[in-house]
């Protein structure tokens, strides 16, 4: 539920804790079969999307088959926890769900049921609501309807400072996934992303931000493009998504233009079955051939990235791994995020992003600054 309130604008705190509560309760008290089910139809309403990317692979059959195997694979997570018949045990292991992550994919997290409500989103919280019930189910006496009441110390007290604004330019596209990567586009693409440049720099800001593979091409190989950018440069700062090749290899990159020089940064956390196959690679190249035309994975970085920018430090992400953990290592202050949700639409997929980018903005006390192709380009900020 508390995907779709935020999807269509529906903002109540206090009945988002209390469904939150509520789902908590009863995946503490279901009987085995019943919690299949639940964790089943929870995986569909919150992963339905996931297929949709086939489309663009001429694999749209896929969807279904899609689908159903990932709501199949939380309806086995939760009837396995389903055999933990005592509350406590129950708790614990629902208290931990948010480190399982299914062929990679971590964006199941019961804490983001409290994000934006009354109660806050961090683990403890998370846990202490747990326990809470945890005592009220197992505790007999009549002092456990103090449980209940006990839950107000989750309640959410904003406790970051508030940073500055920077002059720092979002730009949103809105450019069809097909129509993306149709070459017949291309130049109409390049002169739009220019003119958002030029745009930026008359309306006084020091910086712009463009989405993900902004420029869908292997910008490093364009090199009168990449100089006409870099000349640019010299009064804008730019921050860009495209692609990157090097010795046969293909790199999901960020080009950072300024002053007249390039750094390129790669993305370090690829998108499951995405932009990469998490299996062991006998398997992921038959999988490629087979189903994805012989593509191979993308390479990936070591390590995050930073960069200067604006007058500040920023740890530069990619789409999928603005959500996850790794990133915010070091308790980066602001974050330069760029996205193509292109490959989702229409659907939750880019409110069910946005949510996880506020919970680690939550929790990390990180500024995200979120450029999109597609909803929703926003600048988040901890609360």
């Amino acid at each position: 539920m508390f995907i779709y309130m935020f999807h269509f604008g529906l903002l109540f705190p206090w009945l988002q804790a209390l469904l939150g509560v509520l789902a908590l309760f009863f995946w503490l008290t279901l009987p085995r079969p019943a919690l299949f089910w639940s964790g089943f139809f929870t995986g569909l309403f919150w992963f339905w999307w996931i297929g949709l990317s086939f489309r663009y692979y001429d694999l749209a059959w896929m969807i279904p088959f899609v689908t159903v195997a990932v709501a199949l694979t939380y309806g086995l997570i939760f009837w396995a926890i389903g055999l933990l018949s005592h509350p406590a045990a129950r708790a614990l292991a629902l208290g931990t769900l948010e480190w399982l992550h299914p062929m990679g994919f971590d964006w199941f997290r019961p804490a983001l049921m409290f994000t934006g409500s009354i109660f806050g989103d961090s683990l403890w919280q998370l846990w202490l609501i747990l326990a809470l019930l945890a005592l009220f189910l197992i505790v007999k006496r009549r002092w456990r309807w103090l449980m209940p009441v006990a839950m107000l110390c989750a309640l959410h007290f904003p406790h970051h400072t508030a940073q500055k604004d920077l002059p720092v330019k979002l730009v949103q596209t809105n450019l069809d996934q097909r129509d993306k990567w149709d070459p017949r586009y291309l130049n109409l693409i390049i002169q739009s992303n220019l003119a958002s440049i030029k745009e930026a720099e008359r309306e006084g800001y020091k910086a712009v931000i463009l989405p993900e593979s902004a420029f869908p091409l292997y910008l490093n190989t364009e090199i009168d493009l990449l100089e006409r950018i870099i000349s640019m440069s010299e009064e804008i700062d730019i921050v860009t998504g495209a692609l990157y090749e090097e010795n046969g290899k293909s790199y999901n990159s960020t080009y950072f233009f300024h002053d007249g020089d390039l750094k390129v940064m790669h993305k370090v956390v690829l998108v499951p079955f995405g932009e990469e196959v998490p299996l062991p690679s006998w398997i992921g190249k038959w999988i490629n051939e087979i189903f994805f035309g012989g593509a191979s994975d993308y390479e990936t970085a070591k390590e995050p990235s930073d960069f200067q920018m604006a007058g500040v430090t920023w740890r530069n992400a990619i789409c999928y791994e603005a959500t996850t953990d790794r990133l915010y290592e070091g308790e980066p202050e602001y974050m330069a995020a760029i996205s193509n949700n292109a490959w989702f639409l229409p659907s939750i997929e880019p409110d069910l992003q946005r949510l996880i980018l506020q919970m680690q903005a939550n929790r990390h006390g990180t500024t995200i600054y979120h450029s999109t192709n597609g909803p929703v380009t926003d600048i988040i900020r901890p609360r």
